[in-house]
């Protein structure tokens, strides 16, 4: 049996021409076998072709623009980046009477809703092609954002910032970070690094641009000048993307798949993302305050600097650590990064008193803390497969969801608890990182046990 699926294996390779990269080769994993899920050979092996450059890096490009204008710009506007910008404007122009916990609510919505709802997103797209979703998801976002410009209740924002910016992020990102892997397999995690990029490239960008701008036009003028801006990106974007699988091979919808759910390497990568998002904005949150604190009387722009500077870093960090990835291994890439994540917050952010060293630490934090997000479906389609990795990558950002909700909130809740100790917040959640970094070795030596192989 093993030496039929060899010869099989070498006679698939040698039709191939050598400008295309090799088949990809996917041992069916035993608890998948009868499910039919991602895998179109009941034999036990999945074979495919994929072009590796071409016309697939027009379609990075679109995802890259399609990343940039959704979950960069808009996490920049409405999330963790400057959300602070927003909130202050919020309290001292528009709804003094607000609750803090009320505006750090709305700033976490979008995001919470993203990854929730981005399952359903992916296995629609999965069956229904990606464009459908993709246009979807532009139009609601062009929607909420004009919709906020004209906004006065904060109820009213909560539907347009919260409900509107999340299910727009939804049908675009767990689709965006899919679709570079229908196109590559030799650079995949190379592509998908880039794609997810563009949303630090976005939110660097635009945290300087948009706290200038709300400074001197106030907020309506500048959504609405986002708004249109973004139009733009979207209708380039979407004609750039295209799905190269045929709509005879998309898959059937299984909504609930227990043959994931009895899978242990399932678990060890879920618990792997349940817990390193917990650590992962924690610090990016709390940067503008522990600058504030350790160096007093800096100017607006300088206190908002080492943010800048982390996601700038975190852009070249998504796209090194994917190259790396594709010569290592995605599952590899994915435990070095997480693990650098966490050991950088336990040392070196745990001993940072002064301004420079606030800006190295967001250079080396910056350059892995995201790194995860870029891999999720690299490490997905290694181990399961291409054909439903839209729905496996929306799955498996679920598990991401109470981190977004509740990780930044523990970290502040120990600081004011131990009166504005960081070294306890920096110990919480780089353990906790360096905790989903252990989860993840399961997974990894389950596929594969050898120490140094690429995987």
């Amino acid at each position: 049996m093993n030496s039929s699926r060899s010869s099989t294996r070498e006679e698939a390779r040698d039709k191939l021409a050598p400008k295309r990269a090799r088949a990809e080769l996917v041992a069916v994993p035993p608890s998948l076998e009868s499910s039919g899920d991602e895998l179109s050979e009941k034999g036990g092996v999945y074979e495919d072709t994929f072009p590796d450059g071409g016309r697939g890096w027009l379609v990075v490009l679109g995802c890259f623009i399609f990343s940039a204008a959704t979950v960069g710009w808009g996490c920049v506007i409405f999330f963790c980046d400057v959300w602070g910008v927003t909130e202050e404007y919020f309290r001292e122009h528009m709804f003094p009477g607000t609750p803090d916990s009320v505006l750090t609510t709305l700033g976490s919505m979008s995001c919470l809703i993203m990854t929730i709802v981005g399952i359903v997103a992916g296995k629609l797209a999965d069956r229904y092609g990606y464009k459908p979703l993709l246009a979807a998801g532009a139009v609601i976002w062009v929607a909420s954002m004009l919709a906020s410009a004209f906004c006065t209740e904060i109820w009213q924002f909560f539907i347009t910032m919260g409900v509107m910016q999340g299910l727009s992020d939804a049908l675009v990102f767990p689709l965006i970070v899919a679709l570079p892997s229908q196109w590559f397999l030799r650079y995949r995690a190379f592509a998908t690094g880039i794609v997810v990029a563009g949303s630090s490239i976005g939110g660097a960008i635009a945290s300087l641009v948009y706290r200038e701008m709300l400074s001197t036009i106030g907020l309506r003028k500048s959504l609405a000048i986002f708004t249109a801006v973004d139009a733009v990106f979207f209708t380039a974007g979407y004609l750039l993307m295209e799905e190269r699988r045929p709509a005879s091979r998309r898959p059937t919808i299984v909504w609930f798949d227990r043959a994931f759910f009895r899978d242990p390497v399932f678990w060890s990568l879920a618990l792997c993302f349940f817990f390193t998002v917990f650590g992962y904005l924690g610090p990016i949150f709390l940067l503008p305050t522990f600058t504030v604190e350790k160096a007093p009387g800096l100017s607006e722009l300088m206190s908002a600097l080492p943010l800048t500077v982390l996601n700038l870093s975190a852009a070249l960090g998504r796209i090194l650590v994917g190259f790396a990835a594709d010569k290592l291994g995605p599952m590899n890439a994915l435990w070095v990064a997480i693990t650098l994540s966490g050991l950088t917050q336990l040392l070196v952010w745990t001993f940072v008193t002064t301004y420079a060293g606030i800006m190295a630490f967001a250079v080396l934090y910056g350059f892995f803390c995201g790194c995860f997000l870029s891999l999720v479906s690299a490490v997905a389609a290694k181990v399961y497969g291409a054909d439903r990795l839209a729905g496996l990558s929306g799955l498996l950002l679920l598990f991401n969801a109470p981190g977004y909700a509740a990780g930044a909130p523990i970290g502040g809740a120990i600081l004011g608890a131990t009166a504005n100790n960081w070294h306890v917040v920096a110990a919480y959640s780089g353990s906790v990182q360096i905790l989903g970094a252990l989860c993840l070795l399961y997974a990894r030596f389950k596929r594969q046990p050898k120490l140094l192989a690429a995987y």
